[in-house]
């Protein structure tokens, strides 16, 4: 279940942002380095603990960034993270 609302999240994320007139090209890259690293944890058996704490950083800065400039993509984010954590990454 919580593979399938990760999954809810991201595309929601992307529908929004497709809506935008324009998005920052740094952080558009920064989501989909994030986008490849959730999947790269959800595929492994055991993710490592480097590589949850490099996409929770990167979580993070993106959270930043589009509370700055999108305010209402933050709350993807925010649940994006939630999920993750029920996931224990």
């Amino acid at each position: 279940m919580p593979r399938e609302q990760i999954e809810s999240k991201l595309a929601e994320l992307h529908s929004e942002l497709a809506r935008l007139d324009k998005v920052d090209p740094e952080l558009s890259d920064l989501l989909k380095r994030v986008d490849e690293d959730i999947h790269v944890l959800l595929d492994a058996e055991q993710p490592r603990a480097e590589e949850t704490s490099r996409l929770m950083q990167r979580l993070e800065e993106l959270e930043a960034g589009f509370a700055a400039r999108h305010p209402q993509l933050e709350k993807f984010f925010q649940e994006l993270i939630a999920v993750l954590g029920r996931l224990g990454i």
